[in-house]
């Protein structure tokens, strides 16, 4: 069991993320987490996955990596093509997920993320056909079950789990804290895997959050980050979410759409900033000005500077308004907001704060 983990932010292997990954001190209460939804970082890399997530895990600065094969993805006609292909391919096949794996044997700070597919194949049995392959080349993994599977993971999952090492995670997906569901399982697990540390996983931020809908300079309503203030109360001993930003439904393309999503710990709540036109330019001549000059930003400058100082997300913003840095990329401002947010629960960790911080 670790004593100290706290916070388990997901990423997608996708060129921000791996950016934040790469550049993040993620200390000893933060463990990361890569969801592999395709096999190469980019089209033209030349290493096989392998190398490739490799070299990733070695780059990142943290205790343990969770290494995760998701089980959610719902495949359309407009999503990327590279996660159509890996999914059907990999996602979908319990020896295909196994042999993915176990390429990470000997990489000491990886932990394989075990989760069922009873909801994908229709197979039994598929947590206990990972865990018996992966379980004597790994000294740790992670069992994650959902609300949707939980019923029937559970029992798979209290078989196999190593009381001691392993860890539980239970995904809520897009289900509420406060959903009877989600009760009814935690009644479950109270007086279970003694010994296990236990994360619970919700995405703050859902894929129906679109950047035209924000009000301009406001609290996002639909925004729910009330995870990090209740996971303790529901016995769990870290919870986590996707690092401040959207948990999208990996879909190709897209059109400019300047808007800034700004994470606040005061109130823990998310603040939307929309651009008056459909431009690049926008971005540095309308939004991150905003940003600097609103309410929530101004507040932790005055009243709680640690969470400015330092912060690598400000920092960028900072720069992009004094003009040393360009402004004129929407995917940047992702890695912005990943940036920011983690800042924000390395603080919250390492000074031992209260989120939302007016409650101190």
């Amino acid at each position: 069991m670790s004593s100290t983990l706290k916070y388990v932010p997901v990423f997608r292997a996708r060129q921000q993320e791996i950016l934040v990954l790469k550049e993040t001190d993620f200390g000893h209460s933060i463990y990361p987490m890569i969801e592999v939804i395709k096999e190469k970082d980019r089209k033209n890399n030349q290493q096989s996955a392998f190398e490739i997530y490799r070299d990733l895990i070695g780059s990142i600065t943290s205790d343990h990596v969770f290494l995760s094969l998701p089980n959610y993805i719902k495949l359309s006609n407009s999503t990327q093509a590279e996660v159509i292909t890996f999914s059907r391919t990999i996602l979908d096949f319990v020896p295909n997920r196994i042999d993915f794996l176990i390429q990470f044997t000997g990489i000491e700070k990886v932990v394989p993320v075990v989760s069922s597919l009873l909801n994908i194949q229709g197979e039994a049995e598929t947590i206990t056909r990972q865990s018996e392959a992966l379980r004597d080349q790994f000294p740790r993994l992670a069992y994650m079950t959902n609300p949707d599977s939980f019923e029937a993971d559970i029992h798979e999952i209290e078989r196999t789990i190593r009381l001691g090492s392993d860890f539980f995670i239970y995904d809520l997906g897009t289900v509420s804290p406060t959903n009877p569901i989600f009760r009814k399982h935690n009644r479950v697990l109270h007086g279970r895997f003694q010994g296990v540390t236990k994360i619970i996983i919700r995405s703050a931020l859902n894929s129906d959050i679109k950047n035209v809908g924000l009000d301009h300079n406001d609290v996002i309503s639909e925004a729910d980050n009330s995870l990090i203030e209740s996971f303790e109360r529901e016995n769990f001993d870290a919870f986590g979410d996707y690092a401040g930003i959207k948990k999208d439904d990996l879909t190709a393309g897209g059109t400019i759409s300047p808007g800034f999503i700004f994470y606040d710990p005061y109130d823990n709540l998310y603040y939307g900033f929309k651009a008056e036109e459909k431009k690049l330019s926008q971005f540095k001549d309308f939004i991150v000005p905003a940003v600097l000059e609103s309410v929530p930003f101004n507040r932790l400058q005055e009243k709680y500077p640690t969470f400015i100082d330092g912060n690598a997300g400000v920092k960028l913003l900072q720069d992009i308004n004094s003009g040393i840095e360009n402004g004129q990329n929407q995917a940047k401002f992702k890695k912005i907001a990943m940036q920011h947010y983690l800042h924000c629960m390395k603080i919250w960790i390492d000074e031992n704060r209260t989120i939302p911080l007016y409650l101190e």
